[in-house]
């Protein structure tokens, strides 16, 4: 179970954003993760650790790239157009060089971890 310490806040994403003068893949992928808590459709839902809960739920497995593209391929345009849009979102995180190569292999935790070191230390 993470604890929802182990990752930024909402305000502390938002901040992190607003104060990163930068333009660097960190940011970038906080973006990302910022417009995924946005989008995803669930009421009261208000910081990344209530997102990987909820998507926990959803996936019922590891949240892997495999495994969160095979859950946005089981969705409909018609009924979960925002759980889509967030989710493409959260996919793009695994692109963290921005190179079109996207990690197999690390859990979306570990990227909000590091997310969350980077922007804390």
């Amino acid at each position: 179970m993470t604890n929802k310490n182990d990752f930024l806040s909402y305000d502390e994403l938002q901040d992190a954003i607003l104060n990163d003068g930068t333009d660097n893949n960190y940011k970038t992928a906080a973006d990302f993760l910022l417009s995924a808590v946005n989008d995803y459709p669930t009421f009261n839902l208000k910081e990344p650790s209530g997102l990987v809960a909820a998507l926990r739920q959803k996936v019922n497995d590891i949240l892997t790239f495999d495994n969160l593209s095979n859950y946005l391929k089981s969705l409909s345009p018609d009924t979960d157009a925002w759980t889509m849009e967030a989710i493409s979102s959260i996919l793009k995180m695994f692109d963290f060089n921005r190179k079109e190569v996207f990690d197999h292999t690390i859990e979306l935790e570990t990227i909000i971890r590091q997310l969350t070191q980077h922007y804390r230390q």
